[in-house]
């Protein structure tokens, strides 16, 4: 497969670059940032490192089912 019909997939984009995000990567809870969406999941760099067997990771693929839009509560 080339790269421009990769890129040339109608995937339906609900979240947009910055939208704070819950989500949960295998069984963690995260709180972050979307960085992109694409047919594999949703980008996301987390507020926190995630400190997994393989390592320290800030930026995760999340399944989108479990991806939440934050709500932030404001005075």
């Amino acid at each position: 497969m080339k790269l421009a019909d990769q890129f040339s997939k109608s995937v339906p984009q609900k979240w947009n670059y910055g939208d704070r995000v819950y989500a949960k990567y295998e069984s963690f809870p995260l709180v972050g940032m979307v960085i992109r969406q694409n047919e594999f999941g949703v980008l996301i760099h987390s507020d926190l490192p995630l400190i997994l067997e393989e390592g320290m990771r800030h930026v995760v693929y999340c399944n989108p089912k479990t991806v939440k839009k934050l709500v932030v509560l404001q005075d």
